[in-house]
C-alpha cells in the first residue's frame, strides 16, 4: 500500500465521520420536531411520559459525542502517521542491517548474511523459491560468528533459475549434534519506502524489509 493509498483511506474514514454526523443532525431535528408536535397535541388529562423523551435526548447527545471522540481520534491517527511516514522516508539513502531470510537473485548472483551463536561443526543451507519449493541446498562445516552464502542462481541440476526473489534457511549444529541458533541478516542501500497496512516497509537490494526488522542504521562509506 503506496503513502497516496494511505492517506486517501485515512480521508475516507474522515468522509464516513462527516458523513455520520450530519445524518445523526438530521435525525435529532426530525426528533425535536416530533417531539413538538406530541407536546402540542397531547391530552392534557393524559400528559406524555417525559422521562422517555429525556432517555432519547440522552441517547442522541451519547452518539454525538462518540462521533465527534472518533473525530478527533482521526486527526490525531493522521497526525502520527503523517510524522511516521516522514521518519521512514529519511531511511532512503542510509545503509541498514535488517533480519531478512530474502534476497534477491540478479544476473546469477544472489547474497546473504548470517551469523551464527556458537561454533558450528555442519551448517547446511536451502534455498527456496517464493512459492517454497527448494531450489538449491549445500553444507559447510567448522563455521563460526558471521559469514555470508552465495548463490549463482543455478538449481540441482545446473539449471539457471530467472532472477527475483529467494529464501534462505540455516540449521547449524554443533560438534554434539544439538542446534546452534542462526540469525539471518540483509544489507544494503535503503532505495524506496512503501506502505503495506500502514506499515513501512523498505527497498533494500530490490526485496521489501520491514522498518521493525532494521538492526542497524548507518551513512553509506562513500558519503561519510
Amino acid at each position: 500500500m503506496s503513502t497516496l493509498d494511505a492517506i486517501a483511506a485515512s480521508q475516507a474514514s474522515q468522509g464516513a465521520a462527516a458523513t455520520s454526523s450530519s445524518k445523526l443532525s438530521g435525525d435529532f431535528d426530525t426528533f425535536l420536531t416530533l417531539l413538538t408536535t406530541q407536546l402540542k397535541n397531547q391530552d392534557p388529562l393524559e400528559p406524555l411520559d417525559s422521562s422517555e423523551f429525556t432517555n432519547q435526548l440522552v441517547q442522541f447527545s451519547g452518539v454525538e459525542q462518540s462521533i465527534a471522540t472518533n473525530k478527533n481520534l482521526e486527526q490525531l491517527l493522521n497526525l502520527t502517521f503523517a510524522n511516521f511516514a516522514t521518519d521512514a522516508v529519511g531511511y532512503i539513502g542510509k545503509e541498514v542491517v535488517a533480519e531478512s531470510q530474502t534476497a534477491i537473485l540478479t544476473d546469477g548472483n544472489a547474497q546473504w548474511g548470517y551469523e551464527l551463536s556458537a561454533a558450528a561443526e555442519e551448517v547446511q543451507f536451502f534455498v527456496t523459491d517464493i512459492a517454497g519449493r527448494l531450489v538449491h541446498s549445500d553444507t559447510a562445516s567448522n563455521l563460526s560468528g558471521n559469514g555470508t552464502f552465495q548463490w549463482d542462481g543455478k538449481d540441482a541440476g545446473g539449471r539457471q533459475l530467472s532472477d527475483g526473489s529467494y529464501n534462505l534457511r540455516v540449521i547449524a549444529t554443533n560438534a554434539s549434534g544439538e542446534e546452534v541458533p542462526v540469525t539471518m541478516k540483509q544489507s544494503g542501500i535503503v532505495t524506496a519506502v512503501e506502505f503495506d497496512n500502514n506499515t513501512p516497509v523498505l527497498t533494500v537490494n530490490g526485496s521489501g524489509i520491514q522498518l521493525s526488522d532494521v538492526i542497524t542504521v548507518r551513512n553509506p562509506e562513500n558519503n561519510v
